[in-house]
């Protein structure tokens, strides 16, 4: 009899042990309530936002972005280029020439791919998604010669300049 009492103990202990590891009760509350997801912003907010000038400060001057255009501004449109299977990603045109001051209406145009106009020496970054279209005006306040680049395909050639002139 002590032996069948004896090999009962372990398998009690078992069903114990599992039992306690099994509870469907939820953990008991720690006291900290997790904060509310942020609202998202509506179109309008985005919008508005979209088009507020910025100021940005480069070497001896202030180059002015913004989305909404400036009057009386040179329009100029460069298509950002990733001919279907060829290889190659190019801008068009990929040399650029202002004069200084000048406020430049630009209207880029991405062919199938996600490309950036980018000229890190002016702070002007600007993305497009593929098959899209950005409009950005923005005035060259500095003379010289700019490095423009697309960052997703810098290292495949996609690469350009921008001369401001005096």
């Amino acid at each position: 009899m002590k032996r069948t009492a004896l090999l009962l103990i372990p398998g009690l202990l078992l069903a114990l042990l599992l039992a306690a590891c099994g509870s469907d009760d939820p953990a008991p509350p720690t006291g900290v309530d997790s904060p509310a997801p942020p609202e998202s912003a509506s179109a309008g907010m985005i919008k508005a936002a979209s088009q507020t000038i910025v100021g940005t400060e480069t070497e001896g001057g202030v180059a002015t972005v913004a989305q909404d255009g400036c009057e009386d501004g040179t329009s100029r449109t460069v298509a950002l280029q990733d001919p279907a299977g060829s290889g190659e990603y190019l801008f068009d045109p990929s040399e650029l020439s202002f004069k200084k001051g000048e406020c430049v209406n630009f209207t880029f145009t991405s062919e199938n791919e996600f490309h950036t106009f980018t000229v890190e020496a002016l702070d002007l970054d600007v993305s497009v998604d593929g098959g899209a279209s950005e409009n950005v005006a923005f005035t060259f306040d500095v003379a010289g010669e700019y490095e423009l680049v697309c960052v997703p395909h810098e290292l495949l050639g996609m690469v350009g300049t921008i001369t401001v002139s005096e």
